[in-house]
């Protein structure tokens, strides 16, 4: 039987996936890695010059709830230690990039609510695109 990975070994699977995903679609912005990464910071991207985003990224190998995941980022709240979180879902091989807002988590949804419910509810496509502000 083989033996299941260990939440650093994902994470690490995770950045990456999410590091090849900006290098091949965002061939026009200069990606740097932190030599250590003590501030939660995993990469920052420069979209213009002397234009920098701090990214944190996270992988999620399963859903919350019956139609979305969640990010716990417990940890950066309230401390402006990063300006994007890029959330890599391991079963669909998704990235999506959300400006981080002092969230304690973020919650996505992957596909409608069984109400359908759709205000105050934000999607995990609506950030498929780094943003580009």
């Amino acid at each position: 039987m083989p033996k299941k990975a260990n939440t650093s070994h994902i994470g690490f699977c995770g950045e990456l996936f999410v590091k090849h995903h900006i290098l091949q679609n965002y061939p026009e912005y200069n990606v740097y890695e932190p030599m250590i990464d003590e501030r939660g910071v995993d990469l920052i991207v420069e979209r213009r010059k002397k234009e920098f985003i701090r990214v944190q990224i996270k992988t999620i190998t399963d859903m919350k709830t019956d139609t979305a995941v969640e990010v716990r980022l417990n940890k950066y709240a309230k401390k402006d230690l990063i300006d994007v979180v890029a959330v890599y879902y391991v079963k669909k091989g998704w990235v999506c990039f959300v400006p981080y807002n002092d969230e304690v988590s973020i919650n996505l949804a992957l596909k409608p609510s069984k109400n359908n419910q759709t205000k105050n509810r934000r999607f995990f496509y609506q950030y498929m695109e780094f943003p580009y502000e």
